[in-house]
C-alpha cells in the first residue's frame, strides 16, 4: 500500500507504553494537593516506624460499565482533509447561490460569527445524531446522506440535505453538519451508519449506495470498501486522473488563490494500473482472543484499527504475490511464536538468470530476471530503463517500476529543455550559459542524480543515511555515471558543499511527504540556482513550501511578487506542473515543479 504507516495496527499497548513511562528513570512521583496539605510541617515517617511497616493497601479495582469512552471532540484531532474540503463545499455552494458575487463578498465563516470561537466550538460538538462509538444502539446510527465533494484522499463529504436544499442553506450564511463517507462519489445519495463524531463532522461506515454516480463502476478487488488500502477502485481510471489533477489544483489554490490560476497538466499515466507495485507491507496484530491459525494479516480495515486477513492485493506484481503467499506461509506456520503483531516485507527485485545470488554489477540490466525478496536485512536491484539500482530491502524506493523510465525522464527532459533554452537566451559573454552542474537534494540511493547526469560537468547528491550515500555511490560506479559524487550531510546545509556558481546549476529536491524545511527553502534561495525541479509525494506541503517561497518575496504569480523586509537574491517563476500517478486504485499522487529563475 502506498501509505504502509497509515494502514499499520499499533503493535503497542497503551498499557505497556503507561507502564514503561512509570518506570522511566528520573520521573518523580506525583504528589497530590490533599498529601502535601495533610504533611505539611511535619517530619517524613522514618523506614523504622510501625506505618512504614505496614504495607499499603491495594487500590480497589474500579468496575467498567461496559460502556466506551468518548473521547473529547477536538479540531487538532479531526482530519484536516475533511475540514478543508467542508470549508471548500460551503464556498461553492455559497458562489452558486450569487453567481453575480465577487469572490471577496464570499463570507470568511459559515455557522457563527467570524472569530467567534466559542459559537464554533458549541456547533462542532453538537451533533445532530448519535454514534457507534458514543455508545449509541446501532439501529440508531443509520441515515440517508447527500454526497457534494469529495477530500483529497477520495473520502465524500456529506449532508442530509440535497443540493438544492444546501445551497439555500449556505446561501443564508449556514452550515450543515457533515459526515465523511468512504468509497462514494460526488452526487451519490448513500445509507450511512455513524461511526464517531469530530469537529463539525462525523466519520461513517458505507452501509449502501442508494443513487449511484454515472462515474461509479465495478471494482474489481474482492476487499475493495473494506480494506483501507485502495481508495478509487470505484472510478474508472481515466476519471481517477482527473480527480488527481483536481487534487494538484486544489492543493495549491488552497496554499494561496494568487495559485488557483496555475495551469496544472494532465496526469501523466501509469502503464500498469494493477499488478503494478514492487513492494508490500502486509501485517498482523496478536490478540488474547485470537487463536494463533485465526490471526489476520493483511491490511487495516478502513476507518478501524484492525487488520483484515488479505489472501491475494491485485496491485502487487505478479512476483510480489508470489512472495506474498510465501510470507503468509511461513509466518501462519510459526503464528504461535509470536508474542506481539509484526510488520512482513515483500520486495520485487532482479537477479541473474542462472544465479538468483550472483552478482549483478556485470550483468546487463536487460538480462536480469524477477524475484523477490523477504528479509529486511536483504538486498534488492531495481531497473529503470537500462540502469539498475541497488540498496536494502528495508530502505525507501519508488514502488511502481512500470512508471518509473517516464518519471525520471521527464525531470531529465525539463532539465536539458531548460539548460538550451537558458543557453540560447544568454549572452556567452557574461558567464552564464547552459546548466553544468546538478545539485540532486534528500538524493537517497542515487535515482534522480544517476538518471539525470548525462550532459552535466558535475552532479553533487547530498543524503543525512550514510547508509544511502555509501548506495547512491556504488550505483554510479555501477552505471557508470562517472560525473556523479555523493556526500553525507544534512540537506539543511547542502549548499555550503557546493562551490558551482548557482548561475550555471540546476537542483533537485525530493524531500518526504512533509515537505521541505524553511532552513532548507531560504538557504535554497540564497543560493538562488537557476532552475529547481521539485518532486513531491506530497502534494499539499509541495504548495506550502511553493507559497513560503512567494512569502519571502521568491517567487512570481502573473507578475505579483510579495512584499519582503529583505528583497531575495533570486526570483522564480512556476514554468510546469506536471501530475503523475505512481499509484493506481488510491488517492496518492505525484508531483512535479519546474521553478526558474527569472533575470
Amino acid at each position: 500500500m502506498p501509505e504502509e504507516s497509515a494502514n499499520r495496527a499499533p503493535t503497542t499497548h497503551a498499557a505497556a507504553a503507561g507502564a514503561k513511562r512509570a518506570a522511566s528513570p528520573g520521573t518523580a512521583p506525583v504528589q497530590s494537593t490533599a498529601d502535601s496539605t495533610a504533611n505539611a510541617g511535619t517530619a517524613p515517617e522514618s523506614a523504622s516506624s510501625p506505618s512504614a511497616d505496614k504495607p499499603e493497601p491495594k487500590r480497589a479495582k474500579k468496575q467498567h460499565d461496559g460502556k466506551r469512552k468518548v473521547r473529547a471532540v477536538r479540531k487538532a484531532n479531526s482530519d484536516e482533509s475533511v475540514l478543508e474540503a467542508v470549508e471548500l463545499l460551503l464556498r461553492t455552494k455559497w458562489k452558486e447561490a450569487h453567481k453575480d458575487a465577487d469572490e471577496s463578498m464570499i463570507p470568511s465563516s459559515f455557522g457563527w460569527p467570524e472569530g467567534d470561537k466559542q459559537s464554533e466550538a458549541t456547533f462542532c460538538r453538537a451533533p445532530p445524531i448519535p454514534a457507534k462509538l458514543a455508545g449509541a444502539d446501532e439501529s440508531d446510527c443509520k441515515l440517508d446522506v447527500y454526497v457534494h465533494e469529495l477530500t483529497e484522499r477520495g473520502v465524500g463529504i456529506a449532508t442530509r440535505e440535497t443540493p438544492e436544499q444546501l445551497r439555500e442553506l449556505v446561501a443564508k450564511g449556514g452550515r450543515p453538519w457533515a459526515f465523511a463517507v468512504p468509497f462514494t462519489l460526488r452526487g451519490e445519495k448513500a445509507q450511512v451508519k455513524s461511526v464517531k463524531h469530530e469537529w463539525g463532522y462525523t466519520q461513517t461506515d458505507l452501509l449502501s449506495v442508494e443513487e449511484k454516480s454515472a462515474l461509479r463502476t465495478d471494482a474489481p478487488c474482492k476487499y475493495f470498501g473494506k480494506c483501507s488500502g485502495c481508495q478509487l477502485q470505484h472510478v474508472g481510471y481515466e476519471d481517477q486522473l482527473e480527480f488527481k489533477r483536481e487534487v494538484v489544483e486544489r492543493a495549491f489554490a488552497q496554499a494561496n488563490p494568487l495559485f488557483a490560476n496555475l495551469k496544472v497538466s494532465p496526469v501523466s499515466r501509469s502503464p500498469l494500473t494493477f499488478g503494478y507495485r514492487t513492494k508490500l507491507t502486509p501485517h498482523f496484530d496478536i490478540r488474547k482472543d485470537t487463536p494463533p491459525d485465526q490471526v489476520a494479516i493483511g491490511f487495516a480495515i478502513a476507518g478501524q484499527r484492525r487488520v483484515m486477513d488479505i489472501e491475494e492485493c491485485m496491485i502487487g506484481t505478479e512476483t510480489v504475490q508470489r512472495g506474498a503467499k510465501k510470507a503468509r506461509e511461513e509466518t501462519k506456520a510459526r503464528m504461535a511464536t509470536y508474542k506481539r503483531g509484526a510488520t512482513l516485507l515483500i520486495r520485487e527485485t532482479n537477479v541473474p538468470k542462472d544465479d538468483a545470488s550472483g552478482d549483478v554489477a556485470n550483468v546487463p540490466a536487460a538480462e536480469l530476471v524477477k524475484d523477490f525478496v523477504l528479509d529486511p536485512k536483504g538486498w534488492v536491484t531495481d531497473v529503470v530503463e537500462d540502469m539498475k539500482f541497488r540498496y536494502p530491502a528495508s530502505s525507501f524506493f519508488q514502488n511502481n517500476a512500470s512508471i518509473l523510465p517516464a518519471f525520471t525522464g521527464f525531470v531529465r527532459d525539463e532539465l536539458q529543455k531548460w539548460s538550451q533554452t537558458l543557453a540560447s537566451s544568454t549572452d556567452s559573454n557574461d558567464g552564464r550559459g547552459p546548466l553544468k552542474y546538478l545539485v540532486d537534494a534528500y538524493c537517497g540511493s542515487g535515482l534522480f542524480g544517476i538518471a539525470c547526469h548525462s550532459g552535466f560537468e558535475k552532479v553533487l547528491g547530498i543524503e543525512i543515511s550514510k547508509e544511502s550515500i555509501s548506495c547512491a555511490n556504488d550505483n554510479a560506479r555501477m552505471n557508470g555515471a562517472e560525473n556523479c559524487d555523493f556526500l553525507l550531510g544534512d540537506a539543511t546545509k547542502i549548499f555550503e558543499k557546493v562551490e558551482a556558481s548557482p548561475d550555471n546549476t540546476a537542483v533537485i529536491i525530493d524531500p518526504p511527504r512533509k515537505g521541505s524545511s524553511p532552513d532548507f527553502l531560504d538557504q535554497l534561495v540564497a543560493y538562488g540556482p537557476r532552475v529547481i525541479v521539485y518532486v513531491a509525494c506530497g502534494v499539499p506541503a509541495q504548495a506550502r513550501d511553493v507559497n513560503y517561497m512567494f512569502s519571502k518575496g521568491a517567487l512570481s504569480v502573473d507578475g505579483t511578487t510579495a512584499p519582503a523586509e529583505q528583497k531575495p537574491k533570486s526570483v522564480y517563476r512556476i514554468a510546469s506542473v506536471q501530475p503523475f500517478d505512481l499509484f493506481p486504485q488510491t488517492y496518492h499522487v505525484e508531483n512535479i515543479v519546474t521553478l526558474v529563475r527569472e533575470d
